[in-house]
């Protein structure tokens, strides 16, 4: 927590880097827990620090704006600060976090204002899109390749309706199992293999019809 009483996010550290630090033991995270709602703000503090690559990697997917993917890691640490007496321990905190970050990134999805931010976003260009190459020296024509199908996966990941993209970022991104999505998502877990699955096929299908072999 900061002098201010409020979490440590990105925000209060810079850009967010890997904490280094290994999974939580279910004890300890109760431990925790039982700290912070005690008072202990430093106990929370921990729990953020060892989450927030976590949240942020998955709302800066899903809004594809780094600023305000600060701001809504944020605001998730904050809520779940401010509603921490509602988490019953049901699930891991970490799914708990999960599902208040997709609830706020679908809030913002339905804000007038957050639509127009999107848009000059869009507008402002496409930094930042690609991903690593598969060799650490590709030859020009491999790099090319690797760079385009990362930009058309990239434009078939952000026009997928949004339901499907939480699905598919969940399970491919974060690597969760599909209980753990239905968890996060109060869906069936159905519901969550048949999201994904739609996810994979749109996106594969689409690159396919351009001629990429995936």
């Amino acid at each position: 927590m900061s002098e201010q009483g409020r979490p440590v996010t990105g925000e209060d550290q810079g850009r967010r880097k890997p904490t280094g630090s290994a999974p939580l033991e279910i004890d300890e995270e109760r431990e925790l827990l039982a700290r912070t709602r005690q008072g202990d703000t430093a106990a929370y503090t921990r729990l953020v620090r060892l989450h927030q690559d976590l949240i942020f990697g998955l709302v800066s997917r899903m809004v594809r704006d780094a600023q305000l993917a600060e701001e809504l890691t944020q605001d998730a640490f904050l809520k779940a600060y401010r509603a921490l007496d509602s988490f019953r321990g049901e699930a891991r905190f970490a799914t708990w976090l999960y599902r208040i970050a997709v609830n706020l990134c679908r809030d913002h999805r339905g804000n007038p204002t957050s639509r127009l931010r999107r848009m000059e976003t869009s507008l402002e260009g496409t930094a930042g899109r690609g991903v690593d190459p598969p060799a650490p020296y590709p030859r020009p024509d491999e790099a090319l390749e690797a760079g385009q199908v990362a930009d058309e996966f990239q434009s078939e990941l952000d026009a997928l309706d949004p339901m499907y993209r939480e699905a598919f970022l969940l399970r491919h991104q974060e690597g969760l199992g599909y209980e753990e999505i239905a968890g996060i998502l109060e869906i069936s877990v159905s519901n969550a293999k048949v999201r994904v699955h739609r996810a994979r096929e749109v996106i594969l299908g689409a690159l396919r019809r351009r001629g990429f072999e995936v």
